[in-house]
């Protein structure tokens, strides 16, 4: 038997940045990333605000930019992105919206999924 990682992984994450397993999530995905598993992070709510850099600072500052950076994928529910002031223009490279019906779909298809939703 091996311990192989799941080969799709979606993670689902629904709270803010200040929500303190954020960070923790974002650090599973690392992993997994580097265990060689492909990665798609959906952002709904207020997680879509961790795309947002810290004032005054390049889009590489993110929260996300790092795992953008190994290779994982970001899709973010424009619905609940655009009423948080985050439009197309404000996506960092790599990052695209996705409709929550997408959002089931990715689900089908993934090995495993994992909601962050509390």
């Amino acid at each position: 038997m091996t311990d192989a990682p799941p080969r799709r992984v979606l993670i689902l994450l629904l709270r803010s940045p200040e929500w303190t397993p954020y960070a923790t999530v974002l650090r599973l995905a690392e992993e997994l990333l580097a265990a060689g598993a492909r990665v798609t992070l959906f952002l709904m709510d207020d997680a879509v605000l961790g795309l947002v850099p810290p004032h005054g600072r390049t889009e590489e500052s993110s929260l996300l930019s790092p795992l953008l950076l190994r290779g994982a994928e970001i899709a973010v529910c424009q619905s609940t992105a655009e009423i948080r002031g985050i439009g197309p223009g404000d996506l960092p490279s790599g990052a695209r919206f996705e409709t929550q019906v997408q959002l089931g779909h990715l689900a089908g298809t993934a090995d495993l999924f994992l909601p962050f939703v509390n």
